[in-house]
C-alpha cells in the first residue's frame, strides 16, 4: 500500500471525501448541477484563451498591449474575476490571432 493510499483510507475513516467523490455527490443536486453547467462555457473560453497566450509565448502584460487593455484586466480575465464583453473577447482573440466560433 502506496503512502498516498494510507493518506485516503485514514481520512475516510474520519469522514472526509476526495474531491471527486464531493464532485459526484453535488452534480446529483439539480441546482447546484445548472450551475456548474452554465459555467462551463465561460471556463473553456477562458481555458482556450490562456493557451492561445502561451502558446505564442506571451506574457499578460504583451497580450494586454497588443489587445490596447490593461495587464490587470488580462490577469481579471484569465482567472475569472470579471465577466468581459463580447467586443472585449473579440480584442484579445485579435491581439492573439485566434477566431471566436460557436
Amino acid at each position: 500500500m502506496t503512502k498516498q493510499t494510507k493518506i485516503i483510507k485514514k481520512a475516510r475513516a474520519l469522514g472526509y471525501v476526495t474531491l471527486d467523490e464531493m464532485h459526484r455527490e453535488l452534480m446529483k443536486k439539480k441546482g447546484f448541477r445548472d450551475a456548474y453547467e452554465s459555467l462551463e462555457l465561460e471556463d473553456r473560453v477562458i481555458r482556450a484563451m490562456i493557451r492561445a497566450r502561451i502558446g505564442k509565448k506571451l506574457s499578460q502584460a504583451q497580450l494586454a498591449k497588443k489587445a490596447n487593455m490593461h495587464q490587470s484586466a488580462v490577469a481579471r480575465f484569465e482567472s475569472g474575476g470579471s465577466n468581459p464583453r463580447l467586443d472585449t473577447l473579440a480584442r484579445v482573440a485579435t491581439a492573439l490571432n485566434v477566431r471566436l466560433v460557436q
